[in-house]
């Protein structure tokens, strides 16, 4: 079974009364023949197909069938494919139509004749190779599972098939038959000729019962059923913006990684989300991972799950858990491409804990081991992915998987530094953090837009002259010069520039040092900036003390900046254009946004530091009166003047 190197036959099944698709067709051609974007479907698919290596394509007609041959002949000769079609003389289902054909030898590839698709053959032929079946399901999540037939699999093997019009007590993991199936001569010979047969309710449970093993295929690439009006219009709006062959498993794209608790819905405390009813989404979190997906990114989530390895869910628990969540997100447009988990944790002494879990692992988080994976089985552009997390513990992981982590405020909000299992001095830092998990996908689809403008400007610089150069980001608090700083950051190292960003609020002092009579230059010590600058010339290093934002007090260990080998050093702080020292800065930036917008990100990031709304309300003041004048004084003197309003979150 699923021997040979790769797939050379396939079936489509382009029979059927077109219910669906009438007010298109007119009732003058059959549905594979409507076309798509301007090309009949089983056209465009027979294409993919000739693309991918088949060889011989047969075609199931019925209604209004004898118009398909005439209409395919000339494409078969073009693309050198041999194209044979069959008429059914009475309708016998999606499976019982099978049965008209003579048996072929080797692996086929079933195909619904209303499927718009663009697969890659050859993994799922090593897939076949892997997981020998009679026949394998092709899958994918969707958009509305609750609604869907879903499988339920375990180790690549079907284990059950829920039907979407079978009522279901709880909701299972998001996996639905595509309509494209791999079938051995197993599967042939398990038909009943002559017999109306539905794949979904009749042929697939009934080889369950005889335990005729039945492989899954779960693959992110393009599979959309084009047979009712909106699908069809879907359909044609994603081949015009391309989304088709851009999921292809041949073409690698990055990917968000979101973790769960904290990210995309709340985190209970406690040991965690127990039950199915505890998962509530946080605000906007299907619209972030929808967002990400029309964007293009693989949306994958990593999360610790120790409830399994301390004995509060069972496997088929845990399913019932990720199904909620996954339907939930969908309910919002939010498709999660995959999900891994890690069950085990190392502490012991739980009542119904499960032994062979208890283990210290690579998975668990800051463990990499669920990201590498992803990397390994999805087709993953490392250098633009990302991690979005809660928990220092996700920070971690995605340091020690190469890629970028962002923080969000929410859930732990990044204060758990205190059971990070590291010293202070390994406790990693977010590359950005947010207020929620949609702002910071907001970021990963626009940074190019955010640091065009800059990233332009310095490679304009550097062509002119030899580096490092030195690029001062300045501006009000909260007005986005650490999101710009980034956005460049980003831009320049994709475009091969070594890079060091260098966090001059490292330098803040912490507030059980300061004066009630401190102005915002002595609290920032600005004074330092001279050295500082002095140092990165002469040395390239520079030794930070370290400040916690989230407390406003010290770290305990230092922080060192190397930027020896870097083209470009980005200062980013609000007085990173000051007077002592632009003249040794080779181009200021003034980073500005509207007074409306400054007072909302800086009551959310107050409230996130602990501030009561009165409290951050009176610091809001000072800060106008005693800061803001001090700050404005570098835009005059700026190189660039950048406003995000809407952009920068």
């Amino acid at each position: 079974m699923g021997s040979e190197d790769t797939i050379r036959q396939a079936i489509i099944i382009a029979g059927g009364l077109g219910t669906r698709a009438r007010s298109m067709t007119g009732d003058a051609i059959p549905k594979a023949l409507l076309p798509l974007a301007g090309v009949p479907i089983i056209l465009r698919q027979i294409r993919i197909l000739a693309r991918e290596g088949v060889q011989h394509v047969r075609v199931l007609g019925g209604h209004l069938g004898s118009q398909l041959e005439p209409a395919l002949a000339p494409e078969a000769e073009k693309l050198g494919i041999k194209v044979e079609v069959f008429v059914e003389k009475s309708p016998l289902g999606t499976a019982g139509c099978l049965t008209t054909l003579d048996t072929m030898a080797g692996d086929v590839l079933i195909v619904y004749g209303d499927m718009l698709f663009d697969i890659d053959l050859s993994a799922l032929a090593r897939h076949r190779r892997q997981f020998p079946a009679a026949l394998t399901i092709i899958a994918h999540p969707n958009d509305h599972p609750r609604t869907s037939d879903l499988v339920v699999q375990k180790n690549g093997y079907l284990q059950r098939l829920l039907p979407r019009k079978t009522p279901r007590d709880s909701d299972w993991r998001n996996l639905v038959p595509a309509g494209l199936y791999v079938a051995s001569e197993q599967f042939f010979q398990a038909l009943f000729p002559g017999q109306t047969a539905d794949m979904i309710h009749d042929v697939i449970p009934g080889l369950l019962e005889r335990s005729v093993p039945i492989a899954i295929y779960d693959t992110p690439e393009y599979m959309k059923d084009t047979g009712s009006p909106n699908r069809h219009a879907a359909a044609e709006d994603d081949l015009r913006q391309e989304r088709v062959h851009a999921a292809h498993l041949s073409v690698r794209r990055p990917a968000v990684f979101f973790d769960c608790d904290g990210v995309l819905n709340e985190d209970v405390g406690g040991h965690g989300v127990i039950h199915p009813d505890q998962v509530k989404l946080i605000d906007r979190a299907g619209e972030a991972v929808q967002l990400a997906r029309d964007a293009g990114f693989l949306t994958v989530a990593v999360t610790n799950r120790p409830q399994v390895a301390k004995g509060f869910l069972d496997e088929p628990g845990l399913d019932h858990v990720l199904g909620r969540l996954e339907a939930e997100l969908a309910e919002e447009g939010g498709v999660l491409d995959r999900i891994y988990f890690c069950p085990h944790h190392p502490d012991k002494g739980f009542p119904r804990e499960v032994a062979a879990l208890k283990i210290n692992c690579a998975c668990r988080k800051p463990g990499d081991l669920m990201i590498r994976q992803a990397m390994t089985e999805l087709p993953i552009e490392k250098e633009k992915s990302v991690i979005i997390g809660d928990s220092l513990r996700d920070i971690g992981a995605g340091r020690k998987a190469g890629i970028w982590a962002y923080g969000v405020r929410t859930g732990y909000g990044l204060r758990d530094g205190k059971s990070y299992p590291a010293a202070e001095a390994d406790i990693p830092r977010a590359d950005l953090i947010f207020d929620t998990v949609y702002d910071a996908v907001r970021f990963q689809c626009s940074y190019q837009d955010i640091g065009h403008e800059l990233s332009g400007a310095i490679h304009q610089r550097l062509s002119n002259g030899a580096g490092p150069l030195l690029v001062g980001i300045c501006g009000r608090s909260r007005s986005g010069k650490s999101t710009l700083a980034h956005a460049v950051e980003r831009l320049l190292s994709e475009a091969g520039r070594r890079v060091a960003r260098l966090e001059l609020d490292r330098w803040i002092l912490p507030l059980e040092h300061r004066r009630p009579d401190m102005n915002a230059e002595e609290r920032n010590r600005v004074e330092l900036y001279p050295e500082i600058i002095s140092m990165l010339r002469q040395s390239g290093r520079v030794e930070a003390p370290g400040y916690e934002a989230a407390s406003r007090s010290q770290r305990k260990h230092t922080t060192i900046y190397d930027a020896r080998e870097a083209d470009v050093i980005l200062l980013d702080g609000i007085f990173a254009g000051h007077a002592s020292i632009r003249d040794d800065v080779d181009m200021a930036v003034f980073v500005e946004a509207s007074q409306q917008t400054l007072l909302n990100r800086f009551h959310k990031f107050y409230a996130w530091k602990g501030l009561t709304p009165a409290s951050a309300e009176g610091l809001w003041v000072s800060r106008i009166q005693e800061e803001w004048p001090k700050i404005d004084l570098q835009r005059a003197a700026a190189d660039i003047v950048i406003n995000f309003e809407e952009a920068i979150l």
